[in-house]
């Protein structure tokens, strides 16, 4: 584009040049992975620069720390979708990585970021959004993206993010302002030139212009040419961001006349130099004329400041300026036009000269400086080319590379100067050393001060103000000993350093002890010099040198940008610790054990003191972790003397001859406390170390273990075998080899040894070892003592932190049988408290939370021991320190601890954890949860969707949408069933109703509120404290169901319903507890819209349960569920579609859930409902009891029909589906027993007969005892009656009211009464002449409830009165077509009518339906919410046989009916 781009182009054309050129280059992008890679480290180093404008270290804000994570996290979401071919990862991690770099695309420009310029990481967002919408086959949005870089960000995105597009793109439109800057600097130039009036103009200055006419200059040229870079930059940037606006604009405008609009097109802008050149020039302008500010190698932000629109000051980026020419240039530092840009390392990219027009930039190389040239001063560097230090080609070429160092105008006094040894090798006769903090250059004379000199590390120092890099160099000295060992001569450290005069230890390597200069951050949360950290890898080892946890990679991370800028920024306020401290590739000293391994020397002093430092202390802090082989020996500048090591010997072969030959025990025993003491004399040395290694001495040591009884000598004997195990694990491989070893060992642990544990833990025993001794209960001991015994023979890890991690892996191995009988008994021998104790104990506290788990999954009850001595910080620390496996554990322990049956007790917790530690938990559980295994997101996401639940959810927040966005990501994984069941069961306790033993009683808490009990109360037990609670855990889980059920608008309920259709039956069930509560709860919370679809996913669901599960307790949780919906038309209307799928199973759970009553009334009253096609029924059989006459009344009582006869029988029958079973005759009435009635109190049976009495009898099952006779002087023929009264009808008109005081009264109105009903003190009388009378026994007032319609022809009488509910059911003779009517009691309205053509003469009325029986042994079925006729049922009696009684149960599920020739007909209703 830049060859032929027209600036006329037309719109359209332009655009399409713009989609063409910006698509080419991100295609290159996208295809170039190690392009990629390169720049994002690139990015990343800048990133990791100081920041110089503070003069103070400055913590990192949490806020920032998010936003840079943001960054990385985008980015690397961005690198998942360009590599996988599975498209809806694809999609999945591209909608993440939007997401991501949308939080650093926003950020307000003019400001910083964790001492970054906002505008730059904003830059470096739309370039990977570009990315983004390229992968998305959106080339417009991805140009537009590219534009936004070059607008927010001109300097940065030119010279590091997209230098090869700005040349395409922006640079032919720059012309103008490059003639303008060739022309000035060539009168610059031309102002330096010697005779340059004579010069031509046509002069080849390429040959001529070196650095010799920079250091020519006059300060007045110099600081001319200094602002006339920064103008140049300054242009640039200016006209960059001019040109990416009117291509923006123009991308809008096409854009917008695509959809009919009449959009104005965009003025082409003009860029103008600063100023107006006089002429054009004509003649081609050398490179080194065309070349533009160099970027200061530092690569730091702090001295970039904010110009005008967003722009920075470009003093930074000048590399010429006033302090420039105050410092010396090193002596391989010439220009080379073939090498290109010089660089301190060779990781840094090379960056083109700011503004560059040209091919080729400046270099720097080793060339030979012309004499007449520079100052006298100079004249001692002319050799210093040929005084390199001999390297390898690649370390030349490196150290020749350097940013420009110009020479200093004066010199430090030579006194001051550090001087430097030379080395062999070395053949010039001076040296140079920084020789303080400002960078001054300083010459000295190297053999003034040979012999009182320290070795001073290479170092490029760096000034913050001109960011001029001044290096230092390295020299070594090494003296070869006698012997052939090497060593090298340091000026050792002040023995008692300051917390000032040294350096944080977190800046420092444990291996090296040097400062970082590369720091890499392993897995298992330790940092090391990468070089160091490699060389370890190297020999073959797989562990951390520090936790010695094994590595699950040998490919290092990168570089930890973070803890580099802190460490930059120190060493800018401590240059001569940072100097004192830095990083050297000192050669390690290394001695070869007579077993042939090798062993690296480490310590000088006493290993208790050495360990306790900082440095390679850390491996013993660490030193609980699981045994791995180290490093036994000393450094190179403590080493005790070879003459001294022969006296320890010497000293050594007596008593170890008396221990490996002498038969006294006594004297073996003092030769044990003898070679201890001589041991810890010598300090731990590597030769005293092989002598006592071998198989014959350690045989020793072993007898004096299995026979001596005196505790000294058996910890002395520990004590040394420790020692000898730390250095050379094959000494342990032996002792665990032979079983003999090991059983005494155990021994001595069991009989209360306590240091036993130290030995065996070193030994690392297998499990199937340790399963064969009893070991818990001496261990319990020993974690149960208060205060250990102290000694002078220190032990390399504590008897109590060996035997928690023995306890560990006897309790963790095994199977699940063994574990959970291992776990009791630790609970059973009362070790929860100590162990509880002993958490602030650093190296156990691991095992310590990996045992108190594994207890609270075995026993629930200790949680409560746990959560009241448990200091959470202790587990926060463990967390923010560990690998994934670690903070695994960590992260369930704490989910198990929060799942407590007291609701406010857990928000404490919660409290506790969201508040305690150094770190905010939550935003450190955010970035775990980006990166945690899958098998870990469920915890880390219920528990922190949990601590974000501590106040109201109004507001959004980051970290309950990532909690839920995780939880629902694992719920959709199909292929991974185990990680679904894990989050249904995190879900499952998220409501928060625990019982005291820690399961979840959700699913019996729904139970009982669709009405289904026994579940509930076999598993709650109410008491006050739980009462206490209940408002608190409606509280809780409103919250998490508000927060579930609203996440994107109800996504939760399609992965759900994903879930549903698993073929595993605890992960169906489990979904079914949680998808009902869920729906159950969106009933009771404000609708926002999302219970459309929970209706849409899950419907079809609980339908589906309904029909095909044979579980009564899953039925009625999709009852439960259903019921929630019949409020909702929408709804309501598709459930009627399944009508006649789930009517009859709705009708049998009736009996199990009253909501089921509801969702079939719903039902019914729907018109598109088909009553008709619902019902049907069975013909159970006929029973013949004509042999005690006519059938005179029946009674339907808990599962058995009570008849009577007119020969004065009452029968009990048992009703069953498969006809009725007689259980009992009773003969008392001596006549026709003309009515039975049962109150509601349901607990006695009146009967009415001819023979003048009424008996009460009391209900037993299956059978019925009278109780008591009351002769009532007249025949009774219809009754009903209470505790206090009865009512009956005899002959003539009125009632009779009996109060069991043998004294009847009678009320005349009358009226000559065929039926009574009862309710409470209302007695309910039909009446001839279709009349209702209403009777009301507490005021023995008489009223009329309904007066019928007179007629002259025939008689209307009420035959039949029946109660249901708050309705009184009539029916009688046929008037105008109608036989019977509904009453509402309470308003005496009409509520429906049975509009047949024949009499009733009798009434049953059920749940569902109401039954009315004719003369003609027809029975018409009508539905009880809609009184419409659905169905009729024909007797099968003989002749014109009468219905003379009709019965049905409540529940809907028999009908009874019994005719006047004694037969007694049964049907099962469906």
């Amino acid at each position: 584009m830049a060859g032929n781009y027209r600036f006329a182009m037309d719109q359209k054309d332009l655009v399409r040049t713009l989609i063409t050129t910006v698509g080419s280059f991100i295609q290159d992008r996208l295809i170039d992975k190690e392009q990629r890679i390169q720049h994002k480290e690139q990015c990343a180093e800048r990133l990791a620069a100081e920041d110089g404008s503070s003069g103070n270290d400055v913590e990192v804000r949490y806020s920032d720390q998010a936003v840079l994570a943001n960054l990385d996290w985008g980015i690397e979401a961005l690198e998942e979708a360009i590599n996988t071919s599975n498209i809806e990862t694809k999609h999945a991690r591209l909608d993440y990585a939007e997401k991501m770099l949308q939080v650093c695309a926003m950020l307000v420009s003019n400001q910083k970021t964790a001492g970054v310029p906002n505008s730059y990481l904003s830059a470096w967002a739309y370039l990977n959004l570009s990315y983004l919408w390229k992968l998305r086959n959106d080339v417009r949005n991805s140009v537009i993206y590219v534009l936004e870089m070059f607008i927010v960000e001109p300097f940065f995105s030119r010279i590091d993010f997209a230098p090869e597009l700005w040349k395409n793109l922006f640079l032919p439109h720059m012309s103008s302002i490059a003639g303008w800057y060739a022309e000035a600097r060539h009168k610059l130039i031309m102002e330096v030139v010697p005779d340059s009036n004579d010069l031509s103009f046509t002069a080849d200055l390429d040959q001529f212009f070196n650095e010799s006419l920079v250091f020519s200059m006059r300060p007045d040229q110099i600081e001319k040419m200094k602002k006339l870079e920064q103008l140049y930059s300054e242009s640039l940037d200016e006209n960059t961001r001019l040109f990416a606006k009117y291509y923006k604009d123009c991308m809008n405008s096409d854009s917008g006349s695509g959809v009919n609009k009449k959009v104005m097109a965009p003025m082409l802008p003009i860029a103008e130099p600063p100023m107006t050149p006089l002429h054009e020039v004509s003649r081609s302008i050398p490179d080194y004329v065309k070349f533009g500010p160099i970027l200061p190698k530092s690569a730091g932000f702090s001295p970039v400041l904010k110009s005008k629109h967003g722009g920075r000051d470009v003093n930074s980026r000048v590399n010429l300026n006033s302090s420039v020419f105050s410092h010396s240039i090193d002596d391989s530092a010439a220009w080379d036009p073939q090498d290109g840009v010089p660089e301190e390392n060779e990781d840094d990219s090379d960056y083109e000269a700011i503004g560059s027009i040209v091919e080729q930039p400046m270099k720097l190389t080793n060339q030979t400086r012309s004499p007449s040239v520079f100052s006298p001063v100079d004249s001692p560097r002319t050799s210093s080319s040929k005084n390199s230090s001999p390297r390898s080609d690649v370390s030349s070429k490196r150290e020749s590379k350097s940013l420009l160092r110009l020479l200093s105008c004066r010199i430090a006094d030579i006194s001051d100067a550090i001087s430097l040894p030379i080395s062999p090798r070395k053949s010039t006769d001076h040296s140079i050393s920084s020789a303080d903090s400002d960078g001054e250059a300083i010459v000295a004379h190297n053999s003034e001060r040979t012999k009182s000199c320290r070795k001073i590390r290479s170092r490029p120092s760096s000034t913050s103000n001109d960011h001029v890099n001044i290096r230092s160099l390295e020299h070594s000295y090494q003296n070869e000993s006698d012997e052939g060992s090497h060593s090298c001569i340091s000026l050792p450290l002040s023995e008692k350093l300051t917390s000032q005069s040294r350096p944080p230890k977190d800046f420092v390597c444990p291996i090296t002890g040097q400062i970082f200069n590369d720091p890499v951050t392993l897995e298992t949360g330790q940092t090391y010099e990468r070089k160091a950290i490699e060389e370890w890898l190297n020999r073959g080892s797989t562990t951390c040198p520090i936790t010695r946890q094994p590595l699950s990679s040998n490919t290092l991370p990168k570089t930890n940008y973070v803890l580099k800028r802190l460490i930059t920024s120190w060493k800018e306020q401590h240059p001569d610790l940072a100097q004192e401290f830095s990083y050297s590739e000192t050669p390690r000293t290394r001695f070869n054990s007579p077993l042939g391994k090798e062993i690296v020397l480490v310590s000088p002093s006493n290993r208790t003191s050495e360990l306790s430092n900082k440095g390679f202390g850390d491996y013993v802090n660490q030193r609980g972790k699981r045994f791995t082989r180290a490093a036994v020996a000393t450094s190179p500048t403590s080493v005790i003397s070879q003459a001294t090591v022969e006296t320890i010997i010497n000293g050594l072969k007596p008593v170890v001859s008396c221990l490996c030959t002498s038969d006294n025990l006594q004297e073996c025993e003092s030769a044990i406390l003898e070679i201890a003491k001589l041991w810890k004399d010598s300090k731990g040395d590597a030769a005293i170390h092989s002598y006592l290694s071998k198989p014959t001495i350690v045989n020793g040591f072993m007898e004096i273990l299995s026979a001596s009884f005196d505790r000294e000598v058996l910890r002395a004997s520990i004590y040394i075998l420790s020692e000898l195990i730390f250095g050379d694990e094959n000494i342990g491989e032996t002792l665990t080899s032979v079983d003999s070893d090991f059983d005494c060992l155990a021994a001595l642990l069991k009989n209360g040894l306590a240091e036993a544990a130290v030995l065996i833990y070193q030994l690392q025993p297998t499990f199937a070892q340790l399963s064969c001794y009893d070991l818990i209960p001496s261990i319990i001991q020993i974690i149960l003592r208060k205060t250990e015994e102290s000694d002078d023979l220190p032990l390399m890890i504590e008897p109590k932190d060996a035997a928690i991690a023995i306890l560990e892996q006897i309790l963790m191995n095994g199977d699940e049988n063994s574990r959970s009988l291992n776990a009791l008994s630790i609970v059973s021998g009362n070790a929860i408290p100590s162990l509880v104790k002993c958490m602030h104990r650093v190296d156990s506290r691991r095992s310590i939370i990996s045992i108190l788990l594994c207890c609270m999954k075995v026993d629930k009850s200790c949680k409560y021991l746990i959560e009241t001595g448990t200091e959470l910080s202790y587990v926060l620390e463990l967390f923010h320190a560990s690998n994934d496996t670690i903070r695994g554990i960590c992260i369930e322990f704490l989910s198990e601890l929060v799942q407590l049956n007291r609701r406010t007790l857990c928000n404490q917790i919660l409290e506790m954890i969201k508040t305690e530690g150094a770190f905010s938990t939550m935003h450190t559980f955010l970035v775990y949860l980006q990166m945690a295994p899958m098998e870990h997101q469920p915890a880390i996401a219920t528990l922190l969707l949990q601590l974000d639940l501590l106040v109201e959810p109004r507001k959004m927040s980051i970290y309950r949408e990532e909690a839920i966005e995780a939880l629902i990501e694992s719920l959709r994984k199909k292929e991974f069933p185990n990680q679904q069941t894990i989050v249904l069961d995190a879900l499952l306790s998220l409501p928060g109703r625990i019982t005291s033993s820690g399961e979840s009683y959700i699913e019996a808490w729904l139970l009982k509120i669709a009405g289904f009990d026994q579940p509930y109360n076999g598993t709650q037990n109410w008491t006050e404290t739980m009462e206490s609670e209940e408002k608190a855990i409606c509280t809780w889980e409103k919250r998490v169901a508000f927060v579930l059920c609203n996440h994107e608008k109800g996504c939760i309920f399609k992965a759900l319903e994903e879930c549903f259709k698993s073929n595993s039956l605890k992960m169906a069930k489990s979904c079914l507890v949680i998808t009902t509560w869920l729906i159950y709860m969106l009933s009771i919370l404000p609708d926002t819209g999302v219970r459309d679809a929970a209706r849409e996913s899950l419907l079809d669901e609980f339908i589906n349960v309904l029909q095909s599960s044979k579980n009564l307790e899953e039925k009625i949780l999709a009852v439960l569920a259903l019921k929630t919906f019949i409020n909702d038309p929408t709804a309501i209307e598709e459930l009627g579609k399944y009508a006649n799928c789930i009517y009859k199973t709705l009708r049998k759970l009736k009996r199990n859930s009253f909501m089921a009553t509801d969702i079939l009334k719903a039902l019914m009253n729907l018109s598109s409902v088909n009553a008709t096609e619902l019902w049907s029924y069975t013909d159970i059989g006929q029973t013949d009891s004509s042999s005690n006459g006519e059938v005179l009344c029946m009674l339907y009582h808990k599962g058995c029909l009570i008849s009577s006869h007119s020969d004065g029988t009452i029968k009990v029958w048992e009703a069953g589906k498969r006809g009725l079973r007689l259980v009992q005759e009773a003969h008392e009435h001596i006549k026709g027993v003309t009515c039975l009635y049962v109150p509601s109190s349901g607990d006695k049976l009146y009967s009415g007969s001819l023979d003048k009495t009424i008996r009460v009898w009391a209900l037993k099952p299956e059978e019925i005892q009278c109780m008591q006779v009351h002769d009532v002087k007249e025949a009774v023929y219809e009754l009903t009656a209470n505790a206090i009264f009865a009512c009956f009808v005899s002959q003539g008109n009125g009632v009779k009211v009996y109060n069991w005081a043998g004294i009847p009264k009678h009320i005349n109105f009358n009226k000559n009464v065929k039926c009574l009903a009862m309710s409470g003190d209302k007695i309910y009388c039909g009446c001839s002449g279709y009349n209702i009378q209403e009777l009301d026994l507490s005021s023995s007032t008489l009223s009329t409830f309904h007066l019928g319609t007179r007629k002259l022809l025939g008689k209307q009488t009420v035959n039949s009165l029946n109660i249901h509910d708050d309705l009184l059911y009539a029916g009688g003779s046929t008037v105008d077509g109608v036989s019977g009517k509904v009453f509402c009691r309470s308003s005496k309205k009409v509520m429906g009518t049975f509009p047949t053509g024949f009499d009733i003469q009798r009434i049953a009325v059920n749940n569902d339906f109401i039954f009315t029986a004719t003369k003609l042994g027809t029975i018409e079925v009508w539905l009880k919410e809609r009184i419409s006729r659905v169905g009729a049922i024909k007797m099968n009696s003989k002749g014109h046989a009468k219905v003379t009684s009709l019965v049905s149960d409540m529940d809907g599920g028999m009908l009874f009916a019994a005719s006047s020739d004694g037969k007694i007909q049964a049907w099962a209703l469906d």
